[in-house]
């Protein structure tokens, strides 16, 4: 599927820029791509039609995450060395290798962002004059210099929480669940990816949170630039989708679905694990930290592990089990959650997840961070009554049809509107 015809008379020239593409990029790539305002996606891997599943059947995961139907070919900016090299160290033994593509390593997902920006640079002097960079926190800083220059707007859409506030939680991590500390330690001092997120906020012509939370930390961190705030939606709520529902009979089966990391609020989760053994299944779908330590061994022990899935699979894991439980100490607006919703599952989260608001709607429970004991009671909860699983099945459906991608998609080309002028054609 391609591009349809734009709607708007001199529509923004967009040129995005995103080393892999999250859903919440594919959304604004959709968005741009239907009011006829991208010019162009720069990233390090890429397809616009599925021919090359048939042929790399190895690596399916990965091509369905970079699998970008909603452009045209010659929008599609590649550079894929980096990451090729990345995915094949990530999945290497021993640790010691897996560590150089992953976290903080020299060969890491921000050494692929780099790439990306080499080759996002050099295209903007061969684009059909470009009038806006799209850019994404910590990905941004060296073309958003180079679009400065040229005059042209740099859109810098903010993900996660400002990196003082994530600090001052892996500081809290450290004392509380030390364990984990080691996964949280680049967030401890501040470091050359806060000194690059520092340099995009001052070089951001507009910013787009997804959250109040993200909001609120920017401002905190004396953030004074424009910032419009777009919330992340829900996926579509699949046509004849049913409530979920549990007999009572064997066990709870609980899902985690994100990095394996202290951040994550996995300690909690293999807390809660351990208590509710004989009566809780618990499932881990994510990627696991570059190195090995006593914590993650435990938590291997204690949960079923499944590494990481392709979101098609990853959706129907979530069909298959009863609650979700996300206990983040800080992000954005959890894309996990929001699928979770989605596939009508229940969820256990934290205020740190960043969906608090969807999910307080009646969907299920929000806890404190570092409290799992709080998490074990609302687990009990649904063993005490097996129907608060249909329950609550039945309103997160009912909340993720009413909290869907369409108006994020609409506000954000409305705000690209806003800003170059266009107006309305005929």
């Amino acid at each position: 599927m391609g591009s349809t015809p734009s709607t708007y008379i001199d529509a923004m020239r967009t040129v995005l820029v995103h080393p892999f593409g999250n859903e919440n990029v594919r959304q604004t790539l959709t968005a741009l791509s239907e009011h006829g305002q991208l010019s162009a996606f720069v990233t390090a891997i890429g397809w616009t039609d599925s021919e090359a599943l048939p042929w790399l059947r190895s690596a399916r995961s990965l091509v369905e995450r970079r699998l970008f139907p909603m452009i045209e070919d010659h929008q599609l900016h590649v550079t894929p060395a980096s990451e090729l090299v990345r995915n094949l160290l990530l999945r290497a033994q021993p640790p010691a290798i897996r560590r150089l593509g992953s976290g903080s390593g020299p060969l890491s997902a921000h050494w692929v962002a780099e790439q990306v920006q080499t080759k996002a640079v050099q295209s903007l002097g061969r684009l059909n004059q470009p009038t806006a960079v799209y850019g994404y926190s910590t990905f941004a800083s060296r073309v958003f210099k180079a679009a400065r220059e040229r005059d042209m707007e740099t859109i810098l859409e903010v993900p996660h929480v400002h990196w003082a506030t994530t600090r001052s939680w892996a500081a809290q991590l450290e004392s509380r669940a030390p364990g984990w500390a080691v996964t949280a330690r680049q967030d401890l001092v501040r470091n050359k990816v806060h000194a690059m997120e520092d340099l995009e906020l001052s070089l951001a012509t507009r910013l787009i949170s997804p959250s109040a939370q993200v909001t609120k930390s920017l401002r905190a961190a004396g953030v004074n630039s424009h910032i419009v705030e777009i919330p992340y939606g829900c996926p579509d709520v699949s046509p004849g989708q049913t409530p979920l529902n549990w007999d009572g009979k064997g066990p709870l089966k609980v899902l985690f679905v994100g990095r394996i990391v202290g951040m994550k609020g996995i300690a909690d989760v293999v807390s809660a694990a351990k208590a509710l053994s004989s009566a809780v299944h618990v499932t881990a779908i994510g990627q696991l930290p570059g190195e090995t330590f006593p914590a993650l061994e435990d938590m291997l022990g204690a949960v079923d592990y499944r590494g990481t899935m392709p979101r098609s699979e990853i959706l129907q894991e979530m069909r298959r089990h009863h609650v979700l439980l996300l206990p983040s100490l800080v992000e954005g607006r959890s894309l996990a959650a929001l699928e979770g919703l989605s596939q009508g599952l229940p969820e256990v989260v934290t205020a740190g997840s960043g969906v608090e608001d969807l999910v307080a709607q009646g969907a299920g429970t929000v806890v404190e961070r570092f409290a799992p004991e709080q998490i074990i009671a609302e687990l009990h909860r649904f063993l005490d009554d097996p129907g608060l699983v249909e329950e609550r099945s039945a309103k997160a459906l009912e909340i993720a049809r009413a909290s869907g991608w369409g108006p994020f998609r609409e506000g954000t080309a409305q705000f690209l509107q806003q800003i170059g002028g266009g107006v309305r054609g005929q």
